[in-house]
């Protein structure tokens, strides 16, 4: 896992907020507002599971987390949820720790982008 975060990367699929801002209409904001508010709580979640090691816990927090950015377009935040959740999977959270780090980074940038989206 590399903590380097280049300008290639892609952090939000553009078409499928394209998509889902055709299909929304106005309420896209709202969509924003919740999945930017639910996406703090469930990082809240990760952080507690992963204190707890109870493997299960945190790939199921993982696999939530997952699923709510892959449905907003969350590309790269997706896939390193996708990555804690493995580790669980096995019971290798030795190194969740630091997965969850750049989980919270690649959330950052993604808060930024969707708020740029919505000015």
């Amino acid at each position: 896992m590399s903590q380097e975060y280049s300008e290639d990367v892609m952090h939000l699929d553009t078409q499928v907020l394209r998509e889902l801002q055709q299909l929304l209409g106005d309420d896209f904001p709202d969509l924003v507002e919740t999945f930017l508010k639910d996406s703090t709580q469930r990082i809240g979640e990760l952080e507690l599971t992963i204190e707890s090691t109870v493997a299960e816990d945190v790939r199921y927090a993982a696999h939530s987390f997952k699923g709510s950015s892959l449905n907003l377009g969350a590309v790269r935040l997706s896939e390193l949820c996708r990555q804690l959740e493995e580790m669980a999977l096995h019971g290798r959270l030795y190194r969740s720790s630091e997965c969850l780090e750049q989980i919270k980074v690649e959330f950052d940038l993604v808060a930024a982008e969707l708020q740029n989206n919505l000015n």
